[in-house]
């Protein structure tokens, strides 16, 4: 019983081998895609997507060529060498398409229902700011109080010239007091995209201690909607602020914004929220409250 298994498996193993034979020495037709590899580019260029589009062909071997060839690498080599900024047009060939010289076969058609083209950038260098990020809001405050030195700083980058225009700043990673070592502080900077190079990778800032000030500003005029029909008594408010000295000295009654919270009302009166410059706190504020009167009551 035994014996006739393996006879039987023997004998479709040397089935499954002869058809493989007969399917290898065979000559087949089939189409493929082919991806485009662009040569001997100029240095002032570049494509403009990072993916290229891919061509088919159809070709004509014997299977085991065939799978050869769809296992190995392969392209259409397109010389750009004469191409300019903008958009290019490819002409294919057959003697473009690069594979082993040990697969032999024939190319039957190349696929050109459609213009293929090939649109080129310029590789430019440009200049952007800095922008500092910040770890944590607490870490905001310390870099307040503990000025980094020469944030006005330009960052030369490079890439493609679509790319570079759509780019304002180049961001540091997140930073954090605990970054500072002997008063200064390393960061790394963060390429805004994969295609383009920053001439320097990481930037180095000193710190300085900030004098921090007290400083009263009057006569702020109070904010609130103009649809409601009130009037308010008064109309504006004192301040009382604290924060770095270069930021405080700069203040004037347009720098902090008084709202009137009409929202909540307690017997006709109602408090007042501000808005600060970073780094800017409110230590108090005259009057606290606000009598809010309502004009269309009898």
């Amino acid at each position: 019983m035994k014996n006739n298994i393996s006879i039987k498996l023997l004998v479709l193993l040397i089935a499954i081998v002869l058809w493989l034979h007969q399917v290898l020495i065979k000559t087949h037709s089939l189409e493929i895609n082919i991806p485009i590899k662009l040569i001997d580019t100029p240095l002032n260029l570049i494509p403009d997507s990072s993916r290229l589009p891919e061509v088919t062909i159809e070709i004509n071997a014997t299977g085991k060529d065939i799978l050869l060839f769809q296992i190995s690498k392969k392209s259409f080599h397109i010389d750009t060498s004469h191409f300019r900024y903008g958009k290019n047009q490819i002409n294919l060939k057959a003697d473009q398409l690069v594979y082993s010289d040990k697969i032999e076969l024939n190319i039957i058609s190349i696929d050109k229902t459609e213009d293929f083209f090939i649109n080129m950038d310029k590789l430019v260098e440009r200049e952007k700011s800095l922008k500092i990020q910040y770890a944590s809001a607490k870490d905001e405050e310390f870099f307040i109080k503990n000025k980094v030195k020469d944030t006005n700083r330009k960052i030369t980058i490079k890439g493609p010239l679509a790319l570079l225009n759509d780019v304002e700043y180049i961001h540091t990673m997140d930073i954090s007091s605990k970054m500072i070592v002997d008063g200064k502080l390393t960061v790394n900077l963060i390429s805004p995209n994969p295609k383009i190079e920053l001439l320097q990778e990481k930037i180095e800032f000193e710190i300085t201690n900030t004098k921090i000030i007290r400083r009263t500003i009057s006569l702020i005029p109070i904010k609130y909607p103009e649809t409601e029909n009130i009037t308010i008594i008064p109309q504006k408010v004192s301040v009382m602020v604290s924060g770095p000295k270069e930021i405080i000295e700069q203040l004037d009654i347009n720098s902090i914004i008084a709202n009137l919270n009409i929202s909540i009302l307690k017997k006709d009166f109602a408090n007042i929220s501000f808005d600060v410059p970073s780094g800017v706190k409110i230590i108090e504020y005259t009057p606290q409250r606000i009598q809010v009167i309502h004009n269309d009551r009898k």
